[in-house]
């Protein structure tokens, strides 16, 4: 008797155990989603739709490679959703709170027009929504759960600033002009700490123009900047941005050459590579036209597959391409620390700040994220060529940190 009592105290506890154990188990399991969400949000319609288009085929592309060659997030396959803002605020913000109520609703969210992306920054803390940005300072900063998709704008001066210092061989100190678009990502170079790290490098900005989004010429800018003697003018525009400015330094006889951060891309390049040829890009991708790279292989293999025109490379394909591996690198270390049960937004915003130097297909970018910086600062310096590629004229670097010291 004694024996079967105590038996059957073990079995009691044995089914307590099996009870409490089972359904937990089983529910873990079956919180496992039919398929995970990522979102985009993106000027498809409005003056910054020419540039955008890539974006959209870039995610399309780069969510049949998730799906089809790693298996989705743990099994579970991935869908792209993107949403056009027409480039308005208020567009943005009510498809933002369409995907917020989505079942399953996004685990990730990207933004592409830094206006949208800084009036939706602490909507996405409120809804602890981790979101990747393109990489305006106020719509990341203060940290939270915004993540740049490049480094800043800011930083991609700054590295610029870095290699003219190393390069410039003339006696006297380079003089730099700031042409760039009146918006806001045109205007994020605009800052304190830009000036400042320029005149700490020894080189000296005379000039500071604006330009619209539509506008074609800008000549009487141009013609103020040389007054002022420029060697060099800086501008953070894209697509059709550094053509114009381009355009007019050529048809003025103005010798002065153009940088840019990483709007200067491929899809620019092409529309007229011989007028682009030998002004300065400052990028965060690998050389995608490099037959050996190890990320421009399998993206090529995708672009073709998916029978893409030439027109749709650009950095914001690549951009895309960065997004959705990143999202789901993040949202899979969530699920192996968290379990399915217990993944949301701020498990996968948790992994996004340990992230440390990760590279998407092996090298595309460079990620290293932090509590308190939540941008990349992986770069290089390529120069624009006449047969429509970019040579590179510096390995990986790191750029220099020009965020405001609130920010740090």
């Amino acid at each position: 008797m004694k024996g079967r009592k105590r038996w059957g105290g073990a079995g009691i506890l044995l089914a307590v155990i099996i009870l409490a154990a089972g359904p937990t188990a089983y529910a873990a399991e079956n919180s496992k989603p039919d398929y995970i969400n990522l979102a985009i949000i993106a000027d498809l319609s409005g003056p910054y739709a020419p540039m955008m288009k890539q974006l959209y085929v870039g995610a399309i592309d780069a969510s049949d490679y998730i799906n089809s060659e790693l298996g989705g997030v743990k099994g579970v396959p991935v869908k792209m959703l993107t949403r056009d803002s027409g480039n308005k605020v208020d567009v943005a913000v009510s498809h933002y709170m369409e995907l917020r109520e989505m079942k399953p609703k996004p685990y990730f969210i990207y933004m592409a027009v830094s206006a949208e992306s800084e009036a939706l920054r602490e909507r996405f803390t409120e809804d602890r929504l981790p979101c990747m940005s393109v990489s305006a300072l106020t719509a990341i900063y203060p940290a939270a759960y915004t993540f740049g998709s490049i480094p800043l704008y800011v930083d991609h001066f700054g590295a610029f600033i870095d290699w003219l210092a190393e390069t410039w061989k003339k006696p006297a100190r380079p003089k730099l002009a700031f042409l760039t678009w009146d918006s806001t990502y045109g205007r994020a170079v605009l800052t304190d700490e830009c000036r400042a790290y320029a005149k700490e490098k020894g080189v000296e900005i005379v000039a500071e123009e604006l330009f619209g989004l539509r506008d074609v010429d800008v000549t009487t800018q141009l013609t103020r900047i040389r007054a002022k003697g420029a060697d060099w003018v800086y501008t953070n525009t894209a697509a059709h941005g550094p053509i114009i400015i381009a355009k007019g330094l050529k048809e003025m006889g103005y010798e002065a050459k153009l940088a840019n951060g990483s709007g200067f891309d491929i899809a620019t390049l092409r529309i007229n590579p011989k007028l682009l040829a030998g002004h300065i890009s400052i990028m965060p991708f690998a050389d995608i036209a490099d037959p050996d790279n190890k990320p421009a292989k399998k993206i090529y293999e995708y672009f073709n597959k998916n029978k893409r025109q030439p027109q749709d490379m650009s950095g914001n394909y690549l951009a895309a391409w960065c997004y959705a591996l990143t999202a789901v690198e993040a949202i899979g270390r969530a699920v192996d620390q968290a379990g399915w049960d217990k993944l949301d937004g701020q498990a996968v915003k948790e992994q996004m700040v340990r992230m440390k130097k990760f590279g998407p297909l092996g090298g595309l970018v460079y990620y290293t994220f932090s509590e308190k910086k939540r941008t990349p600062s992986t770069v290089r310096v390529y120069r624009a060529e006449s047969n429509g590629q970019f040579t590179p004229l510096t390995g990986w670097r790191e750029a220099p940190d020009l965020r405001p010291a609130k920010y740090k």
